[in-house]
């Protein structure tokens, strides 16, 4: 299809082109000078059948199959290129130009059926990105048809000095080219007419009727004059474009050399900034970049206005200017498809259509209109940049939400780089409460950059009365205000949001976490999601521990980010029948997307060319470590990887800070972990001890590094507790708690020879209104790790499913222990 359309352009364009200059070489033959005013009567000429005919295209494309109707205007532009072609063969230009207003007619018809068949091929999901590649290829192919033909004519006319002769060649194989298009307009797949409605004369006056129907949407009114307004500026810009080379040449020899040039400055433009926005709206259409396409264009036509018209800059910032006005193109064209009526999409686009060729004929008229004032192309290019910031202007009112987004978002993405897994997951309409785990305070915004629906998120309605702007923006992003303290008329309001269709969003744990764990969830939105009847949909996001926003370090923004951009992924799990979504399911689900998430990490993809880096034992027993690491380094690729995603499963715990020192018993079936995970993947420095080091060997390191942790069993801990002073903590494998000792002792759980839980102090409360969170409690080995996945198994026994228990498929060992709502472990 997009093949199809972009030759159906390229011909059309380029045989039209080939007439410019020709009509302007007769004019300079004529003895008349310039260009004359041919130039304003070819452009009325495109845009007249589309006023003309736009209402009976529309209804060929709303009652006949639109392949067919496809089909039949590839047929058509082939015979009227062979009119063409014989026109100049005869030296009849009265019958070129006939041909060229046929052309004009040919594209009127097809337009609405190859717009209407990109949603019938691929749907509302990826109608955005599938939209601005079909429009970016065609406009492409009308730029190169336009300036091929300048550069093709030119070099034609220069040997033989006769234009007829300089077009008639090139002018045989466009249409030879023309002819596998029609073939392969034959494979394309057949799609049944959405309407049966006969022909009537009034049909060819429906103008203000189909007009009309846009006019109703408030969005298609809207959408519809943004696009028209973009071919309005693309109109002027082609008008412009002669008019330059008409300056510069006087309309004879070199002429459309440099009017291509001029057109290819612009339509490369057009192609990069259709790129962009076509990347942009890969996931969601982004009207964000509305306004930020019409400032771009605004800022491009300035500076075309101080650039001297021999100056190269010149056509550098046309190529910026048509960046800007393709990136304010994209997005209104997939939204304007998108809330269509797929019954009326026919007349609506026709509609579309007859309000592009408005703007068009528009464009035609006031470049005429500054032209016979005897404004200069810098006045010109000024008064189109007055234009455009009307537009900017308008589209900012209009879309305030959308641009704040789209920029706030776009600035997180400099800083954070995601990964997403199974959005495909995320139903395509009505109501979905969205249940994630709570890391940082930009988790609204990570989930937003996320999710192929617009979300809605849950908000005490104390923000909603604050003075200033954060009362603004709350209303502006259409959060749903709930009280604190009346929590039936909380989940109602919540409820109600949901049932309406919406996606919302509610952070279940309540409180961001301050241990890297997830808090206990509470059951809230069991009840929103029954009352409101929606399925429940878990989200996980990864790696976000560690962040400025998070409470890592034990504070939030006053640190340095370890690395820009920060990677982040965030899954999306299956959706949850109401009935049966439980804080329980919903754990199990949040448990089950970490595990997947933690094997996105970059880190994880070649663990080989980490080990590869040099790093070296602080100090302590060094043939153990050197014997340890050979050991890893002798591993194969899965064993490997399983090492380095338990030592990030232990890094997400706030035990051991980056770079901090701690002491590792290296007898310890976990000391591969802690002494070359640990510091590979947090560059920990570590101190191995044996059961040769001694007291005062402990002492010596206590009073030399600034040890923050101690690992390893009983025979270690013994050594450890009779060191004075000691601000280090303890970590027990053996799953002691003792958290009166003078040097604290928190257990940790081992299963297999894995860390799979990490009892902490309990983090302190940074804010005041910090709720209590455990790091630890009695009889628990602490919070199960993010990145461990688990299942109920037989009577008081628990399946806990990660890749670091198995490389070849079997990843999953039993152990009997249970689990408390706050995921603390009880082996």
């Amino acid at each position: 299809m997009v093949g199809l359309a972009a030759q159906n352009a390229f011909n059309d364009k380029a045989a039209q082109f080939f007439l410019i200059p020709l009509a302007a070489w007769l004019v300079i033959q004529s003895g008349a000078g310039g260009g004359g005013n041919m130039k304003y009567i070819l452009g009325a000429l495109i845009v007249a059948p589309f006023i003309l005919l736009s209402p009976l295209a529309g209804w060929l494309s709303d009652r006949f199959s639109k392949t067919w109707v496809l089909r039949a205007g590839m047929v058509l532009q082939l015979v009227v290129l062979v009119m063409i072609t014989f026109s100049v063969f005869l030296q009849n230009l009265s019958i070129g130009i006939f041909g060229f207003f046929l052309l004009a007619v040919q594209s009127t018809l097809l337009s609405p059926a190859k717009k209407g068949l990109v949603k019938e091929m691929v749907g509302s999901e990826r109608l955005g990105f599938a939209s601005g590649v079909l429009e970016m290829a065609s406009v492409l192919a009308i730029c190169v048809g336009q300036i091929v033909s300048g550069f093709w004519f030119d070099s034609r006319l220069a040997v033989s000095q006769d234009g007829w002769d300089a077009a008639l060649t090139p002018l045989m194989i466009i249409t030879v080219m023309a002819i596998p298009a029609v073939l392969f307009s034959w494979s394309l797949k057949y799609y049944p007419s959405p309407s049966s409605r006969p022909f009537k004369a009034k049909i060819l006056w429906e103008h203000v009727g189909q007009l009309g129907d846009l006019f109703k949407d408030r969005r298609l009114k809207w959408a519809g004059l943004g696009v028209s307004f973009f071919w309005f500026f693309g109109g002027f810009i082609n008008l412009a474009a002669v008019q330059l080379a008409e300056e510069l040449t006087g309309g004879g020899q070199g002429f459309g050399s440099e009017m291509a040039w001029f057109l290819a400055a612009a339509s490369g433009g057009i192609v990069l900034g259709g790129v962009i926005g076509s990347l942009s709206c890969r996931r969601n259409i982004e009207l964000g970049l509305v306004p930020i396409g019409c400032l771009l264009t605004f800022l491009g036509c300035v500076l075309m206005a101080m650039s001297p018209l021999d100056s190269i800059w010149l056509k550098i910032w046309m190529i910026f200017t048509g960046a800007g006005a393709a990136i304010f193109l994209v997005p209104l064209n997939a939204h304007f498809q998108d809330v269509c009526d797929p019954n009326k999409r026919g007349r609506i686009l026709a509609g579309l259509n007859l309000l592009d060729c408005l703007a068009g004929a528009g464009a035609v008229a006031f470049q005429l209109l500054l032209s016979k004032l005897g404004v200069s192309m810098a006045g010109q290019f000024l008064s189109m940049a007055a234009l455009c910031l009307i537009v900017t202007g308008f589209s900012t009112k209009l879309l305030p939400q959308h641009f704040i987004r789209f920029t706030m978002l776009s600035v997180l993405r400099i800083f954070y780089r995601q990964k997403v897994l199974h959005a495909e997951r995320m139903p395509e309409s009505g109501g979905v409460l969205l249940v994630p785990n709570h890391v940082t305070y930009i988790d609204a915004f990570i989930l937003t950059a996320a999710s192929p629906r617009p979300i809605r998120f849950l908000m005490h309605d104390s923000y909603f009365e604050k003075d200033g702007i954060l009362r603004h923006f709350v209303k502006l992003f259409d959060t749903v205000p709930i009280s604190a303290h009346k929590a039936k008329e909380a989940i109602a309001i919540a409820a109600e949001a949901v049932a309406e269709g919406s996606v919302v969003c509610i952070f279940p744990e309540g409180q961001l976490t301050r241990s890297g764990a997830m808090n206990e969830l509470k059951r809230g939105f069991e009840m929103i999601a029954r009352k409101a009847k929606c399925p429940v949909m878990p989200v996980y996001m990864d790696g976000l521990w560690g962040s400025i926003f998070s409470y890592e370090r034990g504070r939030m923004f006053k640190k340095i980010p370890y690395s820009v951009p920060y990677g982040v992924t965030v899954a999306w799990g299956e959706p949850i029948l109401p009935r049966i979504a439980s804080s329980v399911a919903v754990r199990k689900a949040l448990h089950q997307l970490s595990s997947e998430s933690i094997e996105m990490r970059d880190i994880l993809v070649h663990p080989s060319r980490l080990l590869a880096k040099k790093f070296e034992l602080l100090d302590g027993d060094k043939n153990a470590f050197t014997a340890m690491l050979d050991e890893v380094k002798a591993m194969n690729d899965g064993q490997q990887r399983a090492l380095i995603t338990n030592a990030l499963q232990v890094a997400e715990s706030p035990a051991f800070s980056k770079r901090g020192v701690i002491v590792v018993d290296s007898k310890d079936e976990t000391a591969l972990i802690f002494a070359i995970g640990l510091p590979l993947v947090h560059q920990v420095r570590v101190l191995l001890a044996d059961e040769y080091t001694s007291v005062s060997h402990l002492e010596e390191w206590n009073l030399t590094f600034p040890v923050e942790a101690y690992i390893g069993g009983e025979s270690l801990r013994l050594k450890v507790a009779k060191l004075h002073p000691n601000e280090g903590i303890f970590y027990h494998t053996g799953g002691l708690l003792d958290h009166d000792a003078d040097v604290p002792c928190y257990p940790v759980g081992v299963l297999n020879g894995k860390v799979i839980a990490l009892s902490t102090e309990h983090p302190n409360a940074v804010t005041t209104t910090n709720q209590f969170q455990a790091g630890w409690k009695e009889g628990s080995v602490g919070r199960l790790l993010p990145g461990f996945a688990y299942e109920d198994g037989d009577f008081e026994h628990l399946k806990i499913s990660s890749i670091v228990f198995g490389v070849d498929g079997d990843n999953q060992v039993e152990t009997r222990a249970t689990m408390d709502v706050e995921g603390f472990l009880y082996l």
